[in-house]
């Protein structure tokens, strides 16, 4: 059994530092209350762009904008890591964080959407980039690679995550389906709706035509993996009146979609509880492990319901540039491998050693 909790809590917006302190105090708010698992919803350090910058923008207001953005952007292994570590330590859990994570290489200044993974013992697990950034998304943040495809093995269970409309993205969600979730995490910027006007993206307090609802919901079914549905909700009041493109403003206005609407699933996709929507508040959840297997039975996603000889998941390997098969990692210089090879080579009358390096230099295993 496992007890999760998202946290859907309002953030000073682009205010790095202040938004830190808040996320510390959910997780060890979380973490006092025995959960092992905190997700908090997309961009949550230190705020989505809710504006749209484009060639007709106000020089000014550009500028200062673009100041602003790469300001409230996160860095690992920076104090501001080392505080939230802090924070997970006291909480003893494995902590799931949306950001906006400034790129380390010094010659970049390129942001990128992520989801940051920390360990109960406040190190950094890894991090997801999204891949492919959303419509106007694009202007704000580059694209994340292959390597950001991973699952992380923990003592709760194999964690991975995805990021709002990665979640449309079918080959992207077998590849990590394929890794086997236990846990996934499904992070959005609210539950907003796609079609009611007038603007393209509008509030959706009812969950009516919310896509994260049927996509997390889909992912739980498919994945068989407890799906967290992380969605942003931002009180205006931790908006400042100062910013460069003015609060209620007709170009920035969609705040209102961030309105909330998180909830956990089963990984059969039912909800474990009404999504809350409108509010803040602590979403906690008790996971028992019995689900997962007792869903595995029927539909065993990767395993025996899956047709590998029909069809295959490949992945690009982001050092190598070789493809390799998603799932388990196939490695050609394991013992039973190499035992196997040389059987075949012997029957064959092949040079074994020959057969070995023809392998291993395969770009596609």
């Amino acid at each position: 059994m496992v007890k999760t909790a998202i946290v859907q809590v309002s953030n000073p917006y682009l205010d790095r530092d202040g938004t830190i302190e808040v996320a510390c105090k959910a997780i060890e708010e979380a973490g006092q209350n025995d959960a092992k698992l905190i997700v908090f919803p997309e961009n949550f350090i230190a705020g989505y762009p809710y504006w749209s910058p484009g060639w007709n923008s106000d020089v000014e207001k550009f500028r200062q904008s673009a100041v602003d953005w790469h300001d409230a952007a996160i860095m690992l292994g920076t104090e501001d890591t080392e505080r939230l570590g802090a924070a997970v330590r006291k909480a003893d859990a494995y902590v799931a964080i949306g950001c906006n994570e400034l790129d380390p290489r010094p010659e970049s200044d390129q942001v990128f959407s992520s989801i940051l993974y920390l360990s109960p013992d406040g190190s950094v697990l890894g991090v997801h980039r999204k891949t492919m950034p959303t419509y106007q998304e694009k202007m704000f943040w580059g694209m994340g690679d292959a390597e950001d495809l991973k699952v992380f093995e923990t003592d709760i269970g194999n964690l991975g995550g995805l990021i709002c409309g990665e979640h449309t993205m079918t080959p992207i969600k077998a590849a990590m389906m394929s890794q086997r979730e236990d846990f996934h995490v499904s992070v959005w910027h609210g539950s907003y709706h796609l079609t009611k006007g007038p603007s393209l993206v509008e509030d959706d307090d009812t969950h009516e035509n919310f896509i994260g609802l049927p996509l997390s919901r889909s992912y739980a079914i498919e994945s068989g993996a407890f799906v967290a549905m992380a969605c942003t909700w931002m009180d205006p009041e931790d908006i400042p009146n100062d910013l460069a493109f003015e609060k209620g403003a007709p170009d920035f206005r969609n705040f209102n979609h961030s309105n909330g609407g998180s909830a956990m699933f089963t990984p059969m996709g039912v909800q474990m509880q009404p999504p809350l929507i409108g509010e803040p508040g602590i979403i906690y959840s008790q996971c028992p492990a019995w689900m997962r297997k007792a869903r595995a039975a029927i539909l065993d996603t990767f395993g025996h319901y899956s047709r590998p000889d029909l069809v295959k998941v490949i992945i690009r390997d982001a050092h190598s540039g070789n493809w390799r098969q998603a799932g388990t990692s196939y490695d050609a210089s394991t013992q039973q491998i190499k035992d196997t090879l040389a059987f075949t080579a012997d029957t064959y009358e092949v040079d074994p050693a020959h057969v070995q390096s023809t392998m291993e230099a395969m770009p596609f295993k």
